[in-house]
């Protein structure tokens, strides 16, 4: 940790200034970019520039009763309480949290850094918060991006099998069903070859708006490439997957997308089901197990729900 001594003399620089030294002092600290601050043990605020008190919103009798943590968001307090905790006993610490700005009307990253210093035989923590908003939006977007089909918005395959292998530890842990659906759109080709790619995109973007008036807000809907698409049931058994099946299979028949020079054109689904059983080793299994009853109900005249097994709807 960093040791200072009281000043004895004031500088030469600050001697010179016309402001005197505190002031001189002052307008030094103001002039650090982002917000500066200096806080005590218990995170109350010793010294601060303008930026820090714009940022908390205090009077100037208020700040020396004015905790660091107050400027901060509930969900963030206990991630700072930690970062003054770690810089008292390590000597330095940092955390990106979110902070109020004083009329509350919007939240922003911040980068808080705290380095502890002792004056006079007591513990201080100076630190600076810069704003990081712009590039945590910019980190959203790109995960966004790398998670998210570009046509449709749902869940990219490799996603969605990320939050399958979620929902498969879930269920496991706590003994819960969840079952998965394969949807794979009927001769979606012929609809590509005979009117073009545009309205084969908008049929793809039909399908999810239907799925999505029926699915529940807990259930996931992925493209898993092409015309082809998985849905996970969270708390779902078989018989209860495979009415959600007939029900997404039913709403897909009666959609249709209109075609620009009139008329408009239907399309149907095939679906496969399965329930996730303990003897399943992961995800891939119960996949597999969807994309066979998937292919039985494409075998079995399309338009069709099936699962492993033989039961299933038309």
């Amino acid at each position: 940790m960093t040791r200072f001594t009281q000043p004895q003399e004031a500088s030469a620089g600050a001697e010179a200034s016309p402001l005197g030294e505190k002031a001189f002092l002052q307008a030094v600290i103001d002039a650090i970019p982002g917000a500066f601050y200096v806080v005590d043990e218990q995170g109350y605020f010793v010294r601060w520039n303008r930026a820090a008190q714009e940022l908390v919103g205090a009077s100037d009798e208020r700040m020396p009763r004015t905790r660091l943590l107050d400027a901060v968001r509930e969900e963030d307090r206990p991630l700072v309480a930690s970062l003054v905790q770690e810089a008292l006993v390590k000597g330095h610490a940092e955390a990106e949290a979110r902070v109020a700005h004083v009329d509350n009307a919007e939240m922003r990253w911040r980068f808080l850094t705290a380095r502890r210093v002792d004056i006079a035989g007591k513990a201080y923590l100076v630190g600076t918060g810069l704003d990081v908003t712009e590039r945590k939006k910019l980190e959203h977007d790109l995960e966004h991006q790398a998670q998210t089909d570009f046509l449709t918005g749902i869940p990219n395959r490799r996603h969605f099998l990320n939050l399958a292998d979620l929902e498969l530890a879930r269920a496991r842990r706590y003994d819960r069903p969840f079952s998965l659906l394969m949807l794979d759109l009927d001769l979606f080709k012929n609809v590509n070859d005979r009117y073009g790619h545009r309205i084969g995109d908008l049929t793809l973007q039909k399908v999810v708006e239907v799925c999505g008036q029926i699915l529940r807000e807990v259930d996931v809907a992925g493209r898993l490439g092409g015309e082809e698409f998985g849905i996970i049931l969270p708390e779902t058994d078989a018989a209860q997957a495979l009415q959600v099946a007939d029900r997404v299979r039913q709403a897909v028949a009666d959609a249709s997308v209109a075609l620009p020079q009139g008329g408009s054109v239907g399309i149907t689904t095939s679906i496969g089901v399965a329930t996730y059983s303990e003897a399943d080793p992961d995800f891939d299994a119960v996949l597999a197990r969807a994309d066979r009853a998937l292919y039985e109900a494409k075998r079995s005249g399309r338009d069709r729900v099936s699962s492993e097994g033989g039961s299933g709807a038309a």
